[in-house]
Order: C-alpha cells, then sequence, then structure tokens
C-alpha cells in the first residue's frame, strides 16, 4: 500500500522538529505532561486555524475523523480535556518563540534568493 501525504502534513514539514521539542522544553512549565505533548497541540491548534473550527469539542472531532493519519503526523489520540489542559497550563512563550525562529528562517531564504525578506514585527 502506498502513502500520500496530505497538504497539512507538508506544511508542518516546514517545522523543524528537533527544534521545536528545543523550545519546547525550554518554554515547559508545571509537572511532565501525562498524554498530551506540545507537539500534538501544535499540530491540533494549526489544524484548528487552518479548518476554522472553533471549540476544543470540534477540534477532536475533526481529528478523530482523521484517525489513521495521526500517526505520520507524529501525534496520537488528542482528548478534549487534555487539550483543554494544556491550552489553559503552557504558556503561550513557546509559539512567539517558534515564529521568531520560523521568521528568521524565511528571511535567510528570501535574502539568499535576493529578496529583501519579510518586513520585522514588533513583539
Amino acid at each position: 500500500m502506498s502513502h500520500h501525504n496530505t497538504v497539512f502534513s507538508q506544511l508542518l514539514k516546514l517545522v523543524p522538529r528537533h527544534e521545536f521539542e528545543t523550545l519546547a522544553n525550554q518554554h515547559h512549565t508545571g509537572g511532565r505532561l501525562r498524554q498530551m505533548t506540545r507537539w500534538s497541540q501544535f499540530v491540533a491548534m494549526a489544524l484548528a486555524q487552518l479548518a476554522g473550527r472553533q471549540s476544543s469539542r470540534d477540534i477532536v472531532s475533526n481529528l478523530s475523523a482523521q484517525q489513521c493519519k495521526l500517526y505520520h503526523l507524529g501525534i496520537a489520540t488528542v482528548s478534549r480535556s487534555s487539550l483543554s489542559r494544556v491550552n489553559e497550563r503552557q504558556p503561550h512563550a513557546l509559539y512567539e518563540a517558534l515564529f521568531h525562529k520560523l521568521l528568521g528562517q524565511i528571511n535567510l531564504a528570501a535574502k539568499s534568493d535576493g529578496h529583501a525578506g519579510v518586513p520585522q514585527y514588533c513583539a
């Protein structure tokens, strides 16, 4: 059986997983996460943003409909309570740092192609 990458998995490949995990470890607060990882949170919230999902119930049902593809995205089943708990207790600073890291990579790629780069954003 052949495997075909989804457009969403191709988008996720633009985020270096090892750099994401390094940032996640730097910005982790509290105890150990039992079932949900920060990568699972990122994938769930990115899919929610792209699919226009509003509620955690809607996000989880959307992920459940794609159950067989979750493994290829690097996540397991996501429960509504775990997603809500991670969203509530973990700081947003991880995603701010990830944004700045990706923006730096985009600027480097743009400059190497002869473009001026992306305008600077204020933090």
